[in-house]
């Protein structure tokens, strides 16, 4: 069975190393659509991607990182695209990406999935585990550099990740009330719901750069540092708190998502800076979850936004 791949790529006030990536990606995938989130538009870098048949779409972050998905899936779609690849602009990927994946992908012989590669989380040197959610439970299976195939998982990040068109169009669009963090998360949850099998391809490995991630560990207990910004402390706590609403009934280990908000409130309370400002911001996500209120953050609390987007010292902490 012949696929036709295309790829999306979300950009945000891109560098010269991310325009390289891209121009990469489009070396190895002809089919691909570039989608600015940037708050202000780039014309020279919007002229040099199109001179080189890279199809732009200016969203300027409506929606956040989920609607650049949504409008890059649609442009793909409209090119009648089977396989859609979604990546971040820091996202590298090897020469043999794509032909590994797309091979993949025939082999199932199905017209639902999500794939992804393992992932190298290169902040914390090791591979990020296998997630496997049963009614009850969570089980979390070290990766290793082997090829051990395809491997069933619960969870994937998007970049690097790719679905069928027909996936797309059964689990439907990304949730832009979310705006960022948990995405990812609630998609294949989703779909997991409707029946999509998952899958990680232990026969390719992408590095990547999860945040500003640095492991911790005191005695025998291991931390993770996740150093966000006060912004995505909010939009992870609120979003954790809403996926284990929606699916919690059926799926009651869904409320274990929400040990990534205590393992980021261990994080700053032990290591980070400015953990005022942060604290409210998990504070006011937690809240916002518990009452049902999604959205971009500036139309709920448009003052603290003020207060936590502030230059500091909280850039990197």
């Amino acid at each position: 069975m012949s696929l036709t791949p295309g790829t999306l790529a979300v950009l945000f006030n891109p560098t010269e190393e991310h325009v390289q990536n891209l121009l990469n990606l489009k070396r190895l995938c002809e089919t691909i659509v570039a989608v600015d989130n940037s708050p202000k538009v780039d014309p020279q870098l919007h002229e040099r991607m199109q001179s080189l048949d890279i199809d732009v779409v200016i969203n300027s972050n409506q929606g956040g990182i989920a609607g650049a998905f949504n409008k890059g899936i649609e442009r793909l779609l409209e090119k009648q695209c089977d396989l859609l690849f979604t990546f971040d602009q820091d996202s590298k990927v090897s020469e043999d990406f794509f032909s590994k994946m797309i091979e993949a992908c025939s082999n199932l012989n199905s017209p639902h999935f999500l794939m992804g590669p393992k992932i190298f989380d290169i902040n914390v040197d090791r591979y990020i585990p296998l997630l496997i959610m049963n009614r009850f439970g969570v089980t979390l299976t070290q990766v290793t550099a082997e090829d051990q195939g395809l491997l069933p998982c619960s969870s994937m990040i998007s970049s690097g990740s790719v679905m069928s068109a027909e996936t797309y169009r059964l689990v439907g669009s990304f949730r832009e009330d979310y705006f960022i963090d948990q995405v990812d998360t609630e998609y294949c949850f989703r779909a997991h719901r409707k029946g999509v099998p998952l899958y990680i391809n232990t026969a390719i490995t992408m590095k990547h750069e999860i945040g500003k991630r640095i492991d911790r560990k005191i005695g025998f207990f291991k931390f993770i540092q996740w150093n966000y910004i006060p912004l995505r402390q909010y939009y992870s706590a609120r979003n954790c708190i809403h996926i284990s609403r929606l699916y919690a009934g059926g799926l009651p280990s869904a409320v274990l998502i929400n040990l990534i908000t205590l393992g980021q409130l261990i994080s700053v309370i032990l290591y980070e800076t400015n953990k005022l400002r942060k604290l409210g911001a998990m504070t006011a996500g937690v809240i916002d979850g518990l009452l049902g209120r999604y959205g971009p953050i500036e139309a709920r609390h448009p003052r603290l936004t003020h207060f936590w987007t502030q230059p500091r010292r909280y850039t990197q902490a």
